[in-house]
C-alpha cells in the first residue's frame, strides 16, 4: 500500500498546483473557496464576481479555488463520491490555507451532508496560516424560517466549527441572528450580494396585459405549485396576466418536478414553462417583464431578484430572509406570505391592474440596486472586511459595527 500514498499526494496536488509564494507584488493573498464553473446559481456567481473583480485585485492577490464538478448541486447523500469529494475539496482548501493570507470559504449549510461539508472546509480553511472568513449562503440558516428547515442536533454541533472563523458573513439579517445564536461571541456581518447593474437595461413596466416572470429552479421549494395556482386564480377573477416560467428540473427530484408540470399543465399554463436559460437570456426576459414573482419558502438573498431589481422590474416575493429588505412591500412590490396562494394572487392582481403603480415601483428598485447592490458597493466593503481579519482584534469588530 505504500507506493500508493505518494501517488495520492501528487494527484493532489495537481488539483492544487505548486505552492507559491504567501505574497505577490506587496499584495495580501485571498483564495475563494466555492463551487463555481460548471456549477450555475448564486454562490458560483458571486464567487466568480469577486475573485475577478478590479478594485478587489488592486488591493489582493484574488484567487478562486473551484470545487465544483456539476451543473447542478447533487449532494445531500451519504455516498462514496460525495464523501471523496468532500475529503478533496477539504485538503484543497488546507494546502490554500498554508500559502494564503486569507481563505474565503462558500458555504452551503443545509440540513444534513452539507453541513457535514461545511464544518470539513471550516476546519481545513482554519489549519494554516490563513485568517478563515466563512460565508453562509443557505437559504435554510438565512431564511429565519426554522419551521421549512430545521437543522438537528448533530448539525448544531457540526457548525460550532464556525467558531474557527475571524468573520462569519452572511446574507439576510436573519441570517445574522441563527449565527450569533449558535455560536454567541463570533464576529458576524451581512454582505449583500451585488450584480453589475449597469448590465442591465431599464425596462417599460407598463405593457397590458402584464408578464410576470419567475426565475429559478422548478422545484416545491421555490412556490411554483402556489405561482401556478395564484396565477389562474387572478386570470378566473378576469384580469388578464401572462406568466413566463424560466428554470429547469436542476437537482429536482423526478416525482416532484412531474407533480409541478402536471399542476402548471392543470392550470392552463404549460406554455409558460419555457426551460433553462442564463446570462442574456434572463436579461431579454426582464427586459420584457412587467413583474418579477418568486413565492420561496427558502431564500437567503436571491440574486434572481436583484437582477429584477436592476432592470427595474416590481417584485412579488415572500416574507422569507432577505427578501422584505430587498422589497419594501408597497414602494418596490409586494411581499407575502410563504404558501398562501391567495394573498399571492391578490399582490399578482393588483399590480397586474396598475401599470401606474409599477412605474412608480420600477423607479424606486432600480435606485435600491444602483446605491446597495453595486459591485462596487460589494468591492468596498469586501475590501474593509479584509483589511480588518489581517489586522485582527479591535479591527475586525470596527468592522462588524459599521456594517
Amino acid at each position: 500500500m505504500a507506493p500508493a500514498l505518494p501517488a495520492a499526494r501528487r494527484a493532489l496536488r495537481s488539483l492544487t498546483g505548486p505552492l507559491r509564494p504567501v505574497r505577490r507584488d506587496g499584495r495580501p493573498v485571498v483564495v475563494v473557496v466555492a463551487e463555481a464553473a460548471p456549477m450555475r446559481g448564486g454562490i458560483a456567481t458571486f464567487a466568480e464576481t469577486i475573485s475577478a473583480d478590479a478594485h478587489l485585485r488592486e488591493r489582493f492577490d484574488m484567487e478562486l479555488l473551484n470545487t465544483g464538478r456539476l451543473s447542478n448541486r447533487q449532494g445531500g447523500s451519504f455516498n462514496l463520491d460525495n464523501l471523496r469529494y468532500a475529503l478533496v475539496d477539504s485538503w484543497r482548501t488546507l494546502l490554500a490555507a498554508r500559502r494564503a493570507d486569507v481563505v474565503h470559504v462558500q458555504l452551503v449549510m443545509d440540513p444534513g451532508l452539507p453541513v457535514v461539508r461545511a464544518a470539513a472546509l471550516c476546519i481545513a480553511g482554519s489549519l494554516g496560516r490563513a485568517q478563515l472568513v466563512a460565508h453562509v449562503h443557505s437559504a435554510a440558516a438565512n431564511s429565519g424560517r426554522p419551521e421549512f428547515a430545521a437543522y438537528s442536533s448533530r448539525d448544531r454541533r457540526l457548525l460550532q466549527t464556525l467558531r474557527r472563523a475571524a468573520l462569519v458573513c452572511t446574507v439576510s439579517r436573519p441570517g445574522e441572528d441563527f449565527v450569533r445564536d449558535l455560536v454567541p461571541g463570533v464576529p458576524v456581518i451581512m454582505v449583500d450580494n451585488a450584480v453589475d447593474v449597469d448590465a442591465f437595461s431599464v425596462t417599460a413596466v407598463d405593457r397590458q396585459p402584464p408578464t410576470a416572470l419567475f426565475v429559478g429552479v422548478v422545484c416545491r421549494r421555490k412556490g411554483t405549485i402556489e405561482l401556478a395556482r395564484a396565477v389562474a386564480q387572478v386570470r378566473e377573477r378576469g384580469t388578464a396576466l401572462e406568466l413566463v416560467v424560466v428554470g429547469g428540473q436542476g437537482p429536482t427530484p423526478q416525482e416532484e418536478y412531474d407533480e409541478i408540470v402536471a399542476e402548471l399543465a392543470r392550470c392552463g399554463l404549460s406554455d409558460s414553462l419555457v426551460g433553462q436559460e442564463h446570462g442574456p437570456q434572463v436579461r431579454a426576459r426582464l427586459e420584457q417583464a412587467d413583474l418579477f414573482v418568486l413565492p420561496s419558502f427558502l431564500e437567503g438573498q436571491p440574486i434572481a431578484i436583484i437582477e429584477a431589481m436592476a432592470s427595474g422590474v416590481p417584485v412579488v416575493g415572500t416574507r422569507i430572509g432577505a427578501v422584505p429588505d430587498l422589497v419594501r412591500d408597497g414602494i418596490d412590490g409586494r411581499v407575502v406570505e410563504p404558501g398562501d396562494v391567495t394573498a399571492l394572487a391578490d399582490a399578482l392582481e393588483e399590480l397586474a391592474k396598475d401599470p401606474a403603480a409599477r412605474t412608480r415601483m420600477s423607479a424606486s428598485i432600480r435606485t435600491r440596486a444602483e446605491d446597495e447592490h453595486s459591485l462596487d458597493a460589494l468591492a468596498r466593503q469586501l475590501e474593509r472586511l479584509y483589511t480588518a481579519v489581517l489586522t485582527g482584534g479591535a479591527a475586525v469588530r470596527r468592522a462588524v459595527s459599521a456594517g
